[in-house]
């Protein structure tokens, strides 16, 4: 299998900064004292349990929750201190749950995409026509996103939210720009699964840093660059995921007994 080569991968730009983060949801406290930083063309999985903090996290750092204790700059400057039009050039979200209550055309959401852009209408059209195809939602523009399947639809989105990031030149570099997933692959089949992971890998080595909260381990584990598990109000590993999926660390994640699986390629392989 194909994976993400961490070293080549990174540009070693600092994109993203945690000092001393505190995550708090409501009177229970998911994260305390979180420093992480985070670089231009990383490809970053965060695991762990169910109720970590692993999606507020994500919402935290995307400045759409506000920051309970703590420092967090972007480009390095502080996050709190910059707007969200400005921030729609530099990050992009796709939540869990991510949807429209609107009966859409594919095609106008994806429009909706990059209203922020100054672009000719055909640079527009051919844009959206290449993650289109990238992503293989090209037969499903002219469709009511309401009658799309779950993973269609999760397709659809992740489209948009790459589509919000990349530059009117594609020979521009996606440096200094963070794409934040939750879960985007929990509906998708296996085909899809792989095409979707390839194709971050692409985004990655062009620069993009990308945040991705994944439950599935064996599917995120041969493409990410690196591997963040999320456990005990903190963090208990941040390596390359052969390196941070260990046995200790799975136990402390989970509170369960789990088996590691390594192939010749150094791939790993959780099992029960």
């Amino acid at each position: 299998m194909a994976r993400c080569n961490h070293a080549e991968s990174q540009t070693h730009e600092t994109l993203l900064t945690l000092i001393d983060v505190d995550v708090i949801r409501g009177k229970r406290q998911l994260l305390c004292n979180l420093s992480l930083v985070f670089n231009a063309g990383e490809f970053i999985a965060l695991a762990g349990e169910n109720g970590c903090g692993k999606s507020s996290l994500l919402t935290v750092i995307g400045g759409l929750a506000p920051l309970d204790k703590g420092t967090l700059l972007f480009n390095g400057e502080p996050l709190r201190e910059i707007g969200l039009r400005k921030l729609a050039n530099y990050r992009a979200v796709m939540a869990q749950s991510a949807s429209t209550p609107f009966g859409f055309v594919v095609d106008e959401i994806l429009q909706l995409a990059r209203h922020h852009i100054i672009e000719s209408p055909d640079n527009r059209h051919h844009i959206i026509g290449k993650i289109a195809e990238q992503f293989d939602i090209t037969h499903l523009l002219s469709r009511n996103i309401q009658t799309l399947s779950g993973g269609e639809r999760q397709r659809v989105f992740l489209s948009k939210a790459i589509l919000q990031l990349l530059p009117v030149n594609p020979k521009d570099s996606l440096v200094g720009k963070l794409l934040l997933l939750d879960e985007p692959t929990s509906a998708l089949d296996l085909r899809h699964q792989k095409l979707v992971m390839q194709q971050l890998v692409s985004l990655s080595k062009q620069g993009l840093c990308i945040i991705c909260v994944s439950h599935d381990l064996n599917l995120i584990s041969p493409y990410c660059s690196r591997m963040i598990l999320l456990a005990e109000q903190g963090c208990i590993a941040d390596d390359r995921p052969e390196n941070a999926l260990t046995i200790d660390t799975l136990a402390r994640c989970y509170h369960t007994q789990l088996n590691l699986i390594r192939n010749q390629e150094h791939d790993v392989f959780v099992t029960h």
